[in-house]
């Protein structure tokens, strides 16, 4: 029987989000080595779903381990990576609660899936999993969406069709329509209506709560001149007032 969400199609998921990600997964890479990761060093991508963005740093070289609850998005990752001649690593388990065997390098959260914690409890979990994972003096870099007023924000603001062979999956902020072999299926976004909204100072104060971490910096947006996100390389102090930026998290070093 169909599930009820996009998250519980692989498939489906990731045509819809099939876009080239080769300049944010540069952006990731470049960040990462200017904050002084060892270039292929192991790096943890949470949140992953099919994994398209540590299937295309595995293939430069990085030692990338996924991690998601979902086990079909993780088969579906590990299936593909395979066909594309890379090795990938994944843990089945929740972003708020999860032990790793020894802590990662770096680790990073694409395509605001850090906005799927809407609860301050969910939010302070993840980042104690978090600071646990990562090596003292590593980073974490969170992909985020500022807004005006704190509160639920949209899930997406933008409408977009996705095809690959005889599927075409619609996008839409209500949900995602899928046309699979002259069937069409209704999909929810998940099981909460929206993403989390924030704004630059109730993200800041969040993260208070987790002292394992300090603000390193932000990259805003700068547009999309190639049809994808592109964001600053050199970073900012502060935070952008609204928008889409990449922020930073240096894990602490203890003293």
């Amino acid at each position: 029987m169909s599930s009820d969400t996009i998250y519980d199609h692989p498939l489906y998921y990731d045509i819809l989000f099939g876009f080239d990600r080769g300049v944010e997964a540069a952006f990731y890479e470049r960040t990462l080595e200017r904050c002084g990761v060892a270039p292929g060093a192991s790096v943890l991508e949470v949140g992953a779903g099919p994994a398209r963005i540590a299937r295309l740093l595995a293939r430069r070289g990085w030692r990338v381990t996924a991690l998601d609850r979902s086990a079909a998005m993780l088969a579906y990752a590990r299936q593909a990576a395979a066909g594309e001649g890379a090795r990938l690593e994944v843990i089945e388990a929740d972003m708020k609660d999860f032990r790793v065997a020894r802590p990662f390098a770096a680790a990073y959260n694409p395509l605001s899936s850090f906005r799927l914690l809407h609860r301050d409890a969910a939010v302070d979990a993840h980042l104690r999993c978090m600071a646990d994972a990562i090596a003292e003096g590593g980073v974490y870099v969170v992909d985020l969406a500022l807004q005006a007023a704190e509160g639920d924000a949209p899930t997406t603001d933008d409408s977009w069709e996705m095809r690959r062979g005889a599927v075409t999956v619609h996008a839409t902020n209500d949900g995602v329509t899928v046309r699979d072999g002259g069937v069409e299926r209704r999909l929810a976004w998940g099981a909460e209506a929206h993403l989390r909204g924030y704004t630059a100072s109730t993200f800041v104060a969040r993260l208070a709560t987790c002292p394992a971490f300090t603000i390193e910096s932000w990259h805003p947006e700068t547009g999309r001149p190639t049809g994808v996100s592109e964001f600053a390389a050199e970073g900012a102090s502060r935070a952008p007032a609204v928008g889409r930026a990449m922020v930073v998290l240096r894990r602490r070093r203890h003293a």
